[in-house]
């Protein structure tokens, strides 16, 4: 068996936390080196930083450090802001010869045209590393899970994924900048809340489009955001009626004849009040692929269902997030043995297509 796998973490926001406690905790990896923006985090332990006992890694603001630490493979967390503005990171680490694995949609870059996507596979073949997107929604549930389930199906209309996540231990000020609190007009004309969501969902529709061989006409987004009657709150966020409690978008991938074959609804609510009737657990997904036969799906994630638990002690993030960062850190090895360039996780050997002969 090799050595562990040398490991950094960019950006120890709450799923970069997530990542350092678990990469603590696994014998498999070796945590060298956290890089954060924040110079109030520079010199601070990661252990620290993390809620964890100190580990003897500490921290830098200084992104030539973590290079010359010459970690394996960075596991990249940065805050997204839906602008692609970490592309000159991601591109940096490449062009360094450091394997990135990101939870920010870059699971399939060939959506953001042709120029975007050969900077990033310039830059691995440059440096000899490799870029992967990954996470839950999007990655796992429709880009694996789905095209898992349409090798059920014959004949398929449409392939929907509904996904209910309960935001109300994600942080008031990240919950500001998707529009919580905000009226529906708003919310609306928020650049960052439905852009950012946006490069995740129509990259996981067009993935699924062109790996089903399906040609899309156009991928449309709808607003579904509702406001509460009455007042509502979290730590740090209180909302008055009126206030956008239930962040919801929907994304249509419509085919030449018209028809929405590609659909993912995502709906972030507050707090447990406003879970919606008939959603049994706090992060659940929804799945349906109609078909010949059609089938249904439904993913619910918590810390542990024997011990009845929500939250892990050792990992106290929700579970939605800590079920998006470890298919990351299980990413690792896969990053570190592809191809130079841009990975692409596969399709199952056994789907659906329009016409089996090719």
């Amino acid at each position: 068996m090799r050595s562990p796998y040398r490991v950094a973490v960019w950006g120890p926001g709450f799923m970069g936390q997530a990542a350092i406690r678990e990469l603590v905790r696994l014998p498999e990896t070796d945590l060298v080196g956290v890089f954060a923006y924040n110079e109030s985090k520079n010199g601070v332990d990661a252990g620290t930083l993390a809620g964890i006992e100190p580990i003897g890694v500490k921290a830098t603001t200084k992104a030539n450090e973590i290079l010359t630490l010459k970690p394996e493979c960075v596991i990249y967390t940065a805050r997204d802001f839906g602008d692609y503005r970490s592309d000159s990171d991601i591109i940096a680490l490449l062009e360094a010869g450091i394997n990135v694995v990101t939870v920010l949609s870059y699971q399939y870059p060939k959506t953001r045209g042709r120029e975007a996507e050969q900077r990033l596979i310039d830059a691995g073949k440059k440096g000899g590393a490799t870029l992967h997107g990954t996470g839950l929604d999007p990655g796992f549930l429709y880009e694996r899970l789905a095209a898992l389930m349409t090798g059920i199906s014959n004949d398929i209309q449409y392939i929907r994924l509904d996904e209910y996540f309960n935001c109300g231990n994600v942080g008031a000020e990240f919950l500001r900048t998707f529009g919580f609190g905000n009226t529906l007009d708003e919310i609306e004309k928020d650049p960052i809340a439905g852009k950012n969501a946006n490069n995740y969902l129509s990259m996981a529709i067009q993935y699924m489009a062109d790996k089903l061989g399906v040609p899309l006409k156009r991928i449309e987004m709808f607003h579904r955001h509702k406001v509460v009657d009455h007042e509502e709150s979290i730590p740090g966020l209180k909302l008055k009626a009126g206030m956008v409690g239930t962040v919801s978008f929907e994304w249509k991938g419509y085919t030449h004849d018209e028809r929405p074959m590609f659909q993912i609804q995502v709906n972030w609510y507050l707090n447990d009040n406003l879970r919606p009737a008939g959603v049994p657990s706090n992060y659940y997904w929804i799945l349906v692929t109609e078909g010949i036969p059609s089938s249904r799906v439904g993913v619910e994630i918590t810390g542990s269902f024997e011990k009845n638990l929500d939250i892990l002690p050792q990992n106290p993030v929700s579970p939605g997030w800590l079920g998006t960062i470890i298919p990351a850190i299980q990413a690792i090895p896969l990053v570190i043995n592809a191809e130079p360039g841009i990975y692409v996780s596969a399709m199952p050997d056994i789907h659906w297509k329009p016409d089996m002969r090719g």
